[in-house]
């Protein structure tokens, strides 16, 4: 999963970032008092293109996380003032369609 945003530009030279992604969360403590690490990640098509960090996720918002990560989107997304325009879910691999065995024509 990841997020399509409206174009940043970041680094120098500058590039332009159009994808935030996150790589990893971590959860440092559980239950009311729930706190996590998310490492994030703008990218865009250059190589260079590429601005990362981290944030906390704790309180009320590690609270309304659930289990539902386009959360984890929105909130890294509001923190860092970017604007999302898609949230790309991963889509698993088709199954491959079972073929049958071509007929020849021919009877017994």
């Amino acid at each position: 999963m990841y997020a399509k945003i409206q174009p940043i530009t970041v680094g120098l030279p500058p590039v332009s970032c159009d994808a935030l992604r996150i790589a990893n969360v971590t959860c440092n403590a559980l239950g009311i008092d729930g706190q996590a690490t998310i490492q994030w990640a703008v990218t865009g098509d250059a190589p260079s293109a590429y601005q990362g960090g981290s944030l906390s996720l704790d309180g009320a918002a590690y609270a309304a996380w659930g289990a539902d990560d386009e959360y984890l989107y929105r909130y890294t997304a509001e923190a860092l003032g970017l604007a999302i325009i898609e949230i790309v879910r991963d889509v698993a691999p088709a199954a491959s369609p079972v073929v049958a065995p071509a007929s020849t024509g021919a009877t017994k």
